[in-house]
């Protein structure tokens, strides 16, 4: 389908990046909105484009714009994804006027969509308790929920209300790791996949639906591009 680019420049995030939007099926309808971070990984590593053709070709998904957005940098994204409300009201208060003016059939679509892997999963998981009204469903593929002794596994669990965004977490089963220094400020004390877990227990205990699925694999974008047609369709159910 027609692609744009766009470059975004952010008063919240304070920087600017590239945004991608690739047209629905059917740009007159009314269509859902899904947005992928770490766009750069989905798009040139989890080949996110390709498996959006296959789905559409196969009438698998429903009449979708989707968007990608760069992590402009990796220092950017070191800074953004553990649970930073600037990065946050970038995509709440920002991009998604933006993107409604530009597509307005997008305010009418029944699903939206915000889809991450590894520290984005985190952040689509965070930017949603911020504004749980204007996501129907997150994809969080590997999400590090780890992070920061767990926090925002904790911030869902004391929230005094959580709205029904629904949830589809992965994880793979190789992803055992403990106390991975990935950084000199940034010290994973538990494994991925306890991480993943917790969160789902949570979510499950705040009545919040949730799609579980462990994968044979580890921290790969190879392993999520095997569960992304799944989650995909799991987002966009054709009714």
């Amino acid at each position: 389908m027609p692609e744009t680019i766009h470059r975004f420049k952010s008063a919240y995030a304070a920087n600017e990046r590239t945004i991608w939007i690739r047209e629905p099926v059917d740009p007159v309808r009314p269509c859902n909105l899904a947005i992928f971070l770490d766009g750069e990984l989905y798009r040139d590593w989890v080949h996110a484009n390709s498996i959006i053709d296959e789905l559409n070709a196969a009438s698998a998904i429903t009449n979708t714009l989707f968007v990608f957005v760069s992590h402009e940098s990796m220092e950017a994204r070191w800074r953004e994804c553990p649970c930073y409300p600037p990065f946050a009201d970038f995509i709440n208060l920002e991009l998604l006027p933006w993107i409604e003016k530009l597509h307005p059939q997008t305010k009418e679509g029944r699903e939206r969509i915000l889809i991450g892997l590894s520290y984005t999963g985190l952040a689509a998981a965070f930017i949603a308790l911020r504004a749980a009204k204007k996501y129907t469903r997150i994809i969080a593929q590997s999400g590090s929920f780890w992070s920061d002794d767990l926090a925002l596994v904790k911030q869902y669990r004391d929230a005094p209300t959580l709205h029904s965004t629904a949830f589809y977490l992965d994880v793979g089963l190789k992803e055992t790791a403990t106390n991975v220094r990935h950084k000199e400020d940034v010290l994973q004390v538990v494994s991925q996949i306890v991480g993943v877990k917790a969160f789902r227990d949570v979510l499950k205990a705040r009545n919040i639906e949730v799609r579980y699925i462990e994968f044979d694999g580890g921290h790969e974008c190879a392993a999520w591009k095997t569960t992304l047609p799944d989650a995909l369709q799991w987002a966009l159910p054709v009714h």
